[in-house]
């Protein structure tokens, strides 16, 4: 509430009573005496908020039954008559809430759509009225009903509130909200009663709502990612909690009633910051899919949220779209601010590709939670043992062990913790890798017709190789046609699904990140032109994204018909990237500044694959042997 509230102000139908489900039983018995079939709860809850006169006047309308107006008194008083013997059942945490509101000294009044002594009576049924020290119902001489604010005047008037912060008034319908709201009322909406939680929600007369009574709750731990409850009133504020604890490696559970995002976020900020001891600063790239970001995050105890894009994403644009069950960007904003607020931790964001609004916030969410791991101090050590390596005769020369059939064509001969040795046939070309962790730098061997230059790659793989800390030994024989793109695209395809055997491996025995990218630090973010994101999400994506201009700025001046000196293609390179992406069931995005020299910028997309595959195979014991995602891969 403000603060400062002078006084609380209650609708009873819907609200302090579960009335609704009473009408439900009351309503289709009236009718079954009229060989009428039974209503739905969904229409009773439609007319709900009608005072009972006015409820049957709509509801037979509704139904299609003929009957004269005496039959309708009839109804009205059986419906009356039934109410005042009925069970009446108070919802959960509204005898807590009244309590604590005497406790506070608040005054209390219910402003009802119903006549005053039929309320008067139900409340002390209940047990309910002494917290209340005025009742007011639509009967009073010159009243108009709801939504008419009339009944919150007089409640007001009886109160003695006058002037300074309105009063609250807690409503579950659009009509009873319209009145509060007219009468100048601070209005809670309540999803107990004749409306659900998304048009309350949406509603101008509403300023805040609840799904219900139930107090709210957010702990988090190290009990592991398995054990997670989250609840909410929105499915997807949830999954982005849910995506924070993923990367964090903590346990969650999240009991939340209210649409107060911000206030959700400063209440899971705060347990974060007692769970982990965080300092410093750290860089990370977050991205899922065609959705990617960069973030940044200082604990500087200010603790706040900025969102920044680049020229091609029009920021107001982007947080203005629906995504998924969500009307615009706006909650998870307050989300990010009040997560920020509470762990002291300010957040830099600067969101680079936004194709689709649910993938780059959820890229911002994986993002945050990846930095907040990384100003924990990241993952517990784990010790690796490598099994026992073959002799480093070629690799035709190795004897084959059985493997199941996953795709044709490919023949795994290794797979473990730390080496993958395969050979990939087609029509086309054999290639044959040896891929090892531990090691640094790559051979690389090309059997190609004499028109074909591809003698660069060596220099590229070497880079990745070092920057990833893999030894790589690559042999590639073209046995019909001598295509580059080919030559590029099968060495990217046999690196990926080389690199996904290691990496399911991995995952198996001790954990790993599943994700990585080539930020790390702040300075990062500033010092390297170009910027590598990889996650094994079980499809294949790939995407180089401008930091500022358009795409098609980029693709003439980086990606279409350039040479580089050593005599590679940069259109023979990006098949690299789609090879790599499809062998290892990832998602790969390259962030570039604008006009970078393709001689420069290649190296360094290579070298940033490198970064990026060497923090994805990185020891993380909080992610061992799950499954997670819709196609239960590794990210």
């Amino acid at each position: 509430m403000p603060d400062g509230t002078p006084a609380l102000l209650w609708d009873m139908d819907g609200v302090l009573l579960d009335t609704l489900t009473m009408d439900f039983e009351l309503v289709n018995q009236a009718l079954r005496a009229h060989a009428v079939p039974e209503v739905s709860r969904q229409t009773i809850r439609e007319y709900f908020p009608y005072d009972i006169p006015q409820f049957w006047r709509l509801l037979i309308d509704r139904v299609g039954l003929e009957v004269p107006p005496d039959v309708i008194n009839e109804l009205v008083r059986e419906h009356e008559k039934g109410r005042e013997s009925a069970d009446i059942v108070i919802h959960d945490g509204v005898v807590e809430i009244l309590a604590e509101a005497k406790a506070r000294g608040l005054e209390m009044a219910v402003v009802s759509n119903n006549p005053g002594d039929a309320v008067d009576r139900m409340l002390v049924t209940a047990g309910l009225r002494d917290y209340f020290s005025v009742v007011v119902g639509n009967d009073d001489p010159g009243m108009a009903k709801k939504p008419a604010p009339d009944c919150y005047f007089e409640a007001v008037r009886r109160l003695g509130v006058t002037g300074g912060v309105p009063p609250v008034a807690i409503e579950d319908s659009l009509l009873g909200a319209q009145a509060a709201h007219a009468a100048g009322c601070w209005t809670v909406g309540v999803a107990t009663g004749a409306v659900n939680f998304r048009a309350l929600s949406a509603s101008p007369y509403v300023n805040r709502t609840y799904a219900n009574f139930s107090p709210c709750q957010v702990s988090v731990g190290w009990e592991g990612v398995k054990k997670k409850s989250l609840v909410s009133p929105n499915e997807f504020v949830s999954h982005m909690i849910e995506h924070i604890a993923w990367r964090l490696g903590s346990s969650v559970d999240v009991a939340w009633t209210n649409d107060d995002w911000q206030a959700l976020g400063n209440e899971l900020g705060l347990r974060v910051g007692k769970l982990c001891h965080l300092e410093g600063s750290a860089a990370t790239l977050g991205m899922i899919d065609d959705g990617s970001c960069e973030v940044s995050l200082r604990r500087d105890g200010a603790g706040y949220a900025s969102l920044r894009a680049a020229d091609q994403v029009d920021l107001e644009w982007f947080l203005g779209l629906r995504c998924e069950q969500l009307a615009d960007g706006r909650p998870l904003v307050s989300l990010l601010h009040g997560l920020a607020a509470g762990s002291g931790v300010s957040l830099d964001i600067f969101i680079a590709s936004a194709e689709d609004p649910h993938h780059t916030w959820e890229g911002i969410f994986r993002g945050v939670g990846i930095g907040l791991k990384k100003l924990a101090g990241g993952p517990a050590p784990v010790t690796v043992t490598a099994p026992p390596s073959p002799t480093r005769e070629p690799l035709a020369a190795q004897p084959s062990r059985p493997q199941p059939v996953v795709e044709q064509g490919w023949d795994i001969r290794q797979s473990s913790v730390t080496r993958a040795q395969l050979r990939r046939e087609t029509a086309e070309s054999i290639v044959e890798l040896d891929l090892e962790l531990g090691g640094s730098g790559a051979e690389c061997v090309v059997a190609v017709s004499d028109s074909i230059s591809v003698e660069g790659m060596t220099e590229l793989l070497n880079l990745l190789a070092v920057a990833a800390g893999l030894r790589m030994a690559v042999s590639f024989n073209a046995t019909r046609l001598s295509s580059s793109h080919v030559v590029t695209e099968d060495i990217g395809m046999a690196l990926g699904r080389a690199l996904r055997c290691i990496a399911v491996e991995r995952m198996s025995e001790f954990g790993i990140n599943g994700a990585g990218s080539s930020i790390s630090s702040t300075d990062d973010l500033t010092d390297k032109a170009v910027r590598v994101g990889v996650s094994m999400e079980g499809r294949k994506f790939w995407k180089f994204v401008p930091l500022s201009r358009d795409y098609a700025d980029l693709r003439r001046r980086f990606l279409i018909g350039r040479t580089l000196p050593n005599g590679l293609f940069s259109e023979d390179l990006d098949d690299f990237v789609d090879g790599l992406a499809g062998g290892l069931s990832a998602s790969v995005m390259i962030h570039v500044i604008p006009d970078i020299d393709p001689a420069v910028g290649w190296p360094l997309v290579f070298e940033g694959l490198g970064s990026a595959i060497s923090e994805l195979l990185a020891p993380n014991p909080d992610r061992k042997a799950l499954t997670p995602g819709v196609k239960a891969t590794l990210a």
